[in-house]
Parts: C-alpha cells; structure tokens; sequence
C-alpha cells in the first residue's frame, strides 16, 4: 500500500473520529483522542485511572455502610433511654414510661421493678411494697400481696386446699415451720400447692378463672437452690416448680425460706415467701418484692 493511501485512510478515520467526538457532551464520556503511536500509551494509563476511580466510588460507599451497621451493633443497650428518633410524637416522658412500665399521665400499674415503692413488714419481715401493688394482712404474722386492680383476698375463705393469695400473688408469713405448708411438702412435686394431693391430676388448675374447668396435667421440682440472694447479704433457700395444665398454659410456682444471718443457729420459725405466677407481666415486681426481703433488725 502507499504512502499516499495511507495518509487517506488516517485522515478519513480521523475525521470519523472527531465527529463522533462532537456528539460526546460533559455530562457523558469525555471526548475521544485519535489514537496514533503517541498517545496510545498516554491514553491507556488514563483509562486505567479512570477505571479505579469508578471503582472506587462504591467501595467508599459500600465502606460507609458496612462503618454504620458496626457502629450501630456496637452501641450499649442502654443508649437509646430517654431519647426519641426524629418525626417521633413523644417525648422523654413517654420514652421512660416505656422503660418503667408505666403509662404516662396514669396511675402506677403493676409493673417492672420494685426498686420504687414503700417500706413494708408482715411480722418480722421487712420488704419493699412496689407501686401499683396493695398488702392485705391475714394476721399479725402472715399477708398477701397483689395487683392494686384485684380484689383484695379473702382471709377467711382461704381453706387448706386453696391458694392463700391467689394466683399471681405473694403470699409472706414470718414465722413459718418445718411442720406446716408451704415448708413441709417443699421438696414434693405438688409441694406449692397448700393441700394434699394424691396426684398432681387431682389438683384444679391455678390459672382456671372462676367458674371454669381444667386440672393440672403435671407438675415437677424444677430447681433448686440453697442460696438464693436477696437484700444485702441475705439469702434464701429457693424452690421452683414446673407445671402444666390441660387446657392451657402452666404456672410457675416459686417458694423461698430465709436462711439465718451468717454465723447465727437455725431459727425454730422461718420467714418464706410463696409465689404462683400465671401473668409474666407480674413476674418482675415479683421477683424485685422478694429480693427486697429481710428481718427486722
């Protein structure tokens, strides 16, 4: 082939070239540079750079959003109280009464803890009372505790085969024996249940309402513990139950019995504290009354 042809064909691609060029805008690919044997290598270092920068804009992205979902993981559990996301409708107000378990602008309820509350005692026993809960004394030395929106009970209709204080209620005695309930049958299977059962099938379940039916299907001792602790360096000797009923969810019986001061003998009479929980929502207060427990100095 000639020069001459060859200066032709180098033209007229050049010319192609640069009219495609002029239809290339800013905000599309920069214009094309006719290759030749200068600018070949100039232009593939360009693209090169020009591909890791492309590159680099989603990994950047991609970084900053893997950065949020660790940051986000690795915030304490309690860095979110008393603080309301943006378009919220509440306030710091509302936020605790979501943490406490209690309602903003009403009255205490039953709630979370009983770490708020008044000072109590039934006989020698000294606890915390918590909000929303009332104490009805059954006499000098005994009492039951429930849900300030139930019916106070009855001392004198509870018999020896019903629970003194219901069900989802905390029934204390100050001066408990080896020889009665709710220590004597402790360590039985149907020991949280105050009269004597053949069977756990002869027991009517605790979490029948009135008026219904149903009995225990099975009820074990779940666990044990010699030590439980509860207010300062007292402790307790703890028994739980597992029980289940044949038309519908089981209870959760839990006894504890006030082991004696450290160093100090046995005492003839012990302070105990009987639960029969059906409601979780209860479980909490509960469980804070009971830890709050000790004898009168």
């Amino acid at each position: 082939m000639e020069e001459r042809d060859e200066l032709e064909i180098e033209t007229r691609l050049r010319a192609a070239l640069q009219a495609r060029s002029e239809l290339v805008t800013h905000s599309t690919l920069r214009p094309g540079i006719p290759p030749n044997e200068h600018t070949a290598g100039v232009r593939a270092k360009r693209d090169a750079w020009w591909s890791w920068r492309r590159m680099w804009v989603p990994v950047t992205v991609a970084a900053a959003l893997a950065g949020g979902v660790f940051a986000g993981a690795q915030l304490p559990s309690g860095s979110g109280k008393g603080t309301v996301s943006a378009g919220s409708s509440g306030g710091e107000s509302s936020v605790q009464g979501a943490v406490t378990g209690t309602p903003t602008g009403s009255a205490p309820t039953p709630g979370l803890s009983a770490a708020s509350g008044t000072a109590s005692s039934v006989g020698t026993l000294d606890f915390t009372l918590a909000d929303g809960w009332q104490l009805t004394k059954i006499s000098g030395t005994a009492g039951c505790v429930t849900p300030a929106t139930s019916p106070a009970p009855n001392p004198a209709a509870a018999g020896t085969d019903t629970l003194p204080c219901g069900v989802d209620g905390l029934y204390l005695k100050s001066d408990a024996t080896a020889t009665s309930w709710p220590l004597s049958t402790a360590t039985k299977d149907t020991g949280w249940w105050p009269g004597e059962a053949a069977s756990a099938s002869a027991i009517t379940c605790p979490a029948v309402k009135p008026g219904g039916s149903g009995m225990v299907k099975a009820s074990m001792v779940l666990r044990s513990s010699a030590k439980y602790a509860l207010a300062g360096q007292a402790t307790a000797e703890y028994h739980e139950w597992a029980v289940t009923c044949d038309n519908g969810p089981g209870v959760q019986p839990m006894l504890w019995k006030l082991n004696a001061a450290p160093g100090a003998a046995a005492p003839a009479a012990s302070g105990v504290a009987a639960v029969v929980s059906s409601d979780p929502q209860y479980d909490s207060a509960l469980l804070g009354m009971v830890g709050s427990l000790h004898q009168s100095s």
